[in-house]
């Protein structure tokens, strides 16, 4: 029955020809169409209760197809070059008649969802409109971010965010869509209710439950989580943290049951596995240590004479001396700090280590060397 589509595709070119040459009427031309779109739709309508659910639904689809074809050639007559003698009525009549075929791909949508094709792409018309929509959402809630007191992190993000979905190149589909609109809404309500200052973790929290599985979304996740990961004292510090967040994580609730993006992971399972990685990382450095302390290699807490300051120089000077090899210096700040401690601490964060490997002091720097040339002497003296 797509020859249906195919004599209401003639009847509307030929309406808008006629229309140019000044030869029709408005009433009578909108009359005639709109008659005939409800006549196509009763048909279809009736037709896809009549046959089997597989059937239906490839009937109903190629029904939005065929509509959705017809509203880009309809639309893309707006841009026509030739000159029209009434240009300004000739564009109102085919903004109608693009009015009029949206209704009817709207009506196939809500007559007929299980049938209906949500990843087929909105018209060039519809796009145009979301993402002026996204653009003034965007402005609204950078505004109320801002009136929030939020970090710079989080301010960055949003902006990141909304610029990822204006640069978009291709076309959203109808899912997307659907999704876009629920979720700029709900952003706006949660914000309401948030009280300054704004946290970055609350607008992780937010954005896993409106299932936002964008993937710069997902990056700046396991960046904020890395970071604070890297600024806890110890390994017991980050065990606490990550678990932490892993429970909260795991305990949203999401009031969009929809993805931003379909053909992607839900956003709390993708961040959930990287915890999990995170989590089996941290295990292997406790693995590791306790194979080295069980087999001999060091004792579980190794006393040193030196600083802070001056052990971590004196292993930075191993490592780029080629004595220690590591690929992860990460991995060597955390079993330092961990099996090592000096005459000012017993338990080094591994914060502090850190700064002191990448810092070097004068006075700290002769401390050591006055170490190793005692090594050296000690080994002529074996020689």
């Amino acid at each position: 029955m797509m020859y249906e589509i195919i004599s209401f595709r003639e009847l509307i070119l030929d309406v808008i020809k006629i229309k140019v040459a000044g030869q029709c009427h408005d009433k009578e031309s909108q009359h005639k169409i709109i008659k005939e779109s409800k006549r196509i739709m009763s048909s279809i309508l009736h037709h896809a209760t009549l046959v089997e659910p597989d059937r239906a639904k490839a009937y109903i689809r190629q029904h939005q197809r065929g509509l959705m074809q017809l509203i880009d050639e309809v639309e893309a007559l707006t841009n026509e070059n030739e000159p029209y003698a009434d240009q300004k009525s000739r564009n109102g009549m085919i903004s109608g008649l693009v009015k009029l075929l949206h209704q009817m791909v709207i009506d196939l949508q809500q007559h007929l969802p299980y049938y209906f094709d949500f990843d087929c792409p909105v018209s060039a018309a519809s796009q145009e409109q979301l993402i002026l929509d996204i653009a003034s959402n965007s402005g609204q809630i950078l505004k109320k971010v801002e009136e929030l007191h939020a970090d710079q992190e989080t301010i960055n993000l949003f902006k990141q965010l909304f610029k990822n979905l204006n640069d978009y190149t291709g076309r959203f589909t109808f899912e997307q869509a659907k999704y876009l609109y629920a979720f700029f809404d709900s952003i706006k309500m949660a914000l309401n209710t948030f009280v300054p200052p704004l946290d970055f973790s609350d607008i992780i929290l937010l954005l896993v439950s409106l299932n936002f599985n964008h993937p710069f979304f997902y990056h700046s996740c396991c960046s904020h989580l890395n970071r604070e990961l890297q600024n806890c004292e110890n390994i017991s510090e980050q065990y606490r943290l990550i678990h932490f967040f892993k429970k909260l994580i795991g305990q949203v609730f999401k009031t969009i049951s929809i993805p931003y993006h379909k053909n992607l992971p839900d956003i709390d399972e993708a961040i959930l596995r990287y915890i999990e990685s995170e989590i089996s990382y941290l295990q292997s450095i406790d693995t590791i240590a306790e194979d080295l302390t069980r087999g001999g290699i060091l004792e579980s807490n190794f006393k040193v004479t030196f600083t802070v300051r001056q052990l971590a120089l004196f292993i930075n000077l191993q490592v780029e001396a080629g004595i220690i090899t590591t690929k992860s210096p990460k991995l060597l700040h955390q079993y330092i700090t961990k099996h090592y401690s000096t005459t000012e601490k017993d338990v080094i964060s591994e914060k502090s280590f850190k700064n002191a490997y990448y810092g070097n002091v004068d006075k700290d720097i002769q401390k050591v060397i006055e170490k190793i040339v005692v090594m050296l002497n000690i080994a002529q003296d074996k020689c």
